[in-house]
């Protein structure tokens, strides 16, 4: 049976340590030292980290796009993000991304800063 092994002057657990020869003691901070002659636990952090999944999730770029021509390729499908508006008596503002070169345009509907 494994068992830690404890300081008997202080109490604290003991710090084990293994000499040239394979020996092994049990070193603690007061200064008390002793040979460990029995098998012990120790602290040892785990070895292997358990694998949690398979890897980075990527996307699926298979959906379809919102009909607008790309200014820079003239590929007609890009992902819409709503940023709103600013204040209320200015257009909501658009961001039109291509999904095929990744271009983004700007647009502001109905109002002068587009």
């Amino acid at each position: 049976m494994k068992h830690k092994i404890f300081c008997e002057s202080c109490g604290k657990i003991l710090e084990i340590k293994t000499s040239q020869e394979g020996k092994k003691f049990g070193l603690c901070s007061c200064g008390f030292a002793k040979e460990i002659t029995s098998e012990i636990i120790t602290s040892d952090k785990q070895k292997h980290k358990e694998q949690i999944g398979e890897g980075i999730a990527v996307e699926n770029k298979t959906k379809k796009g919102f009909p607008h021509k790309c200014k820079k390729c003239g590929s007609n499908e890009s992902e819409v993000t709503d940023l709103g508006a600013s204040y209320s008596d200015e257009a909501d503002v658009y961001l039109f991304k291509c999904l095929k070169c990744g271009y983004v345009e700007r647009d502001a509907y109905g109002s002068s800063n587009g």
